[in-house]
């Protein structure tokens, strides 16, 4: 206990005095969370983050033209850039300028059978051009039936309902998706130093000595959970307290699954280390791996959306699991008798075997 007090000392004061660890494992994905909470999650809770603003354009006045600038006047989300129409050139000057998001021109005369969304070419793909078609197509079918005198005998309620709690926003599984992401991250990119030892020739001193090299390994283990907990606990703060999360957070559950996933990505980083002759060819690769789990792990949006021949990547990769059972524990409150927690641990306990495997054969202890 002794030689492992000593260990674990040595390691966490070279750990936590280190500025990069403070920066990269600490400031950096504070730094990303807020960022990305603030792009996707918003601060306001129960309010809709869309807004448009708009202009319609009218060639001639006429009766048809306005009922749908009254209708479109009762749309909470469209904001007015001007009260009356404007001309054509004026309202496509302003969409090419991004002063505003759309214009809409109205129908010409009573007889007229199209309105025209203008939206600028950059924007054809986003929210703001579905949202858009949305709500015209929406006014265009009301005022269909009223020319018809056709009182529309179905309406559409949407209910949305989840496992978790009535309050579960984007917020809270964005959150959760950044706390799974900084752990991850902190294994892959925490082993750069047993190249450093290797290069300096550390870790062959330190196999002259009567130090056991399993005791050096669970000190370093140790002060990766610490930091871990101290990455758990920060973000939760700054998602709970500035962006009104709202978790359901089964503690056994999220521990067994943040035990697991520690072990398997540092075990991650630990095969990097053993692929890794320099500290360039880590980082290359360590960021490589990074930005691929990034963005197809699930951490900023569903996978269901990801096309077809993307989803098998997905599927493979560890940070897709560990995802997943950070939120299940802490958003949706799964037990431990859940099965979907013991796929998700059974998956990375087999990544973390199968790359400390790799790491342990190639790993050179001598420089």
């Amino acid at each position: 206990m002794k030689k492992f007090r000593k260990l674990f000392e040595a390691e966490f004061k070279s750990t936590f005095r280190e500025p990069a660890v403070w920066g990269w494992s600490i400031a950096f994905p504070v730094f990303l969370t807020v960022i990305f909470m603030i792009i996707f999650g918003g601060t306001d809770e129960g309010e809709s983050n869309f807004e448009a603003k708009v202009v319609t354009v009218l060639e001639s006045p006429n009766d048809l033209a306005e009922n749908v600038q009254t209708t479109l006047k009762y749309i909470p989300v469209l904001q007015w850039k001007e009260d009356s129409p404007v001309t054509l050139e004026q309202a496509e000057k302003w969409v090419k300028d991004k002063t505003i998001d759309a214009a809409i021109v109205l129908p010409s005369s009573d007889s007229a059978k199209e309105i025209e969304l203008i939206i600028n070419k950059e924007k054809e793909n986003s929210t703001l051009s579905q949202a858009m078609n949305g709500i015209l197509n929406s006014v265009i079918q009301q005022i269909n039936y009223q020319i018809a005198h056709v009182e529309p005998q179905l309406s559409l309620r949407a209910t949305y309902i989840s496992s978790g709690s009535d309050k579960l926003e984007y917020t809270d599984f964005l959150l959760t998706g950044m706390i799974a992401l900084s752990i991850a991250q902190a294994g892959l990119f925490g082993m750069v130093g047993m190249v450093e030892m290797r290069r300096n020739g550390l870790l062959k001193r330190l196999m002259l000595t009567p130090i056991s090299m399993k005791l050096l390994g669970v000190s370093n283990m140790l002060v990766r959970f610490i930091l871990g907990v101290v990455q758990v606990v920060l973000l939760t703060l700054i998602g709970v307290l500035l962006f009104k999360a709202s978790l359901d957070v089964n503690l056994l559950s999220f521990l067994i699954i943040f035990l697991i996933g520690t072990v398997s990505f540092s075990a991650f980083g630990f095969m990097i280390a053993s692929l890794s002759k320099a500290m360039d060819s880590y980082m290359g690769m360590a960021n490589i791996f990074s930005f691929i789990m990034m963005f197809l792990s699930g951490i900023f949006f569903e996978l269901s959306i990801m096309p077809d021949y993307i989803r098998p990547i997905s599927a493979i990769l560890p940070l897709t699991y560990f995802v997943n059972g950070i939120r299940d524990s802490m958003v949706y409150g799964l037990n431990v008798m859940n099965p979907q927690l013991w796929l998700n641990v059974g998956v990375l306990a087999a990544w973390g075997i199968v790359t400390f495997a790799i790491g342990s054969k190639f790993y050179k202890w001598k420089a």
